[in-house]
């Protein structure tokens, strides 16, 4: 059985201010310690923009001047095994101080079709019940 681990890291950036409601988050792109598999970050970061929004989560793309509220942390590995991939990790999310206001694991569901569209939309859904609690 061939197994291969790949690491990676994103930051899903976003700024509130204690006690204020989070309403905003900005992404940047995931970026890959290895090269080859920089396709394959970028591809998880337009997933998880497509799936915050989809979910009602107020995404930022780029750097602008537009207020943000938080910052979403989220670290993750890829692992090959045999012809199936497995994405999991931590994802956190950070207030302005650096305090971490939540904290969760995801992981893509085993049965899911494309391991990168399952992770992508079980963070978007765990992104959103958290925030759907600050209303």
């Amino acid at each position: 059985m061939k197994v291969r681990t790949l690491v990676f890291g994103a930051f899903l950036l976003a700024l509130p201010a204690l006690g204020e409601k989070i309403h905003t988050i900005r992404v940047a792109p995931l970026v890959s310690d290895q090269p080859m598999a920089q396709p394959y970050a970028n591809l998880i970061t337009a997933k998880l923009v497509s799936h915050l929004a989809a979910n009602g989560v107020s995404v930022i793309e780029d750097e602008s001047d537009t207020k943000i509220d938080a910052i979403l942390k989220v670290n993750y590995m890829v692992t090959e095994v045999g012809t199936q991939y497995r994405i999991e990790g931590p994802v956190r999310l950070i207030d302005g101080d650096g305090k971490v206001i939540w904290a969760d694991d995801v992981r893509n569901s085993h049965f899911a079709r494309s391991a990168s569209s399952s992770f992508a939309e079980n963070v978007a859904l765990k992104v959103e019940a958290f925030l759907s609690t600050q209303k």
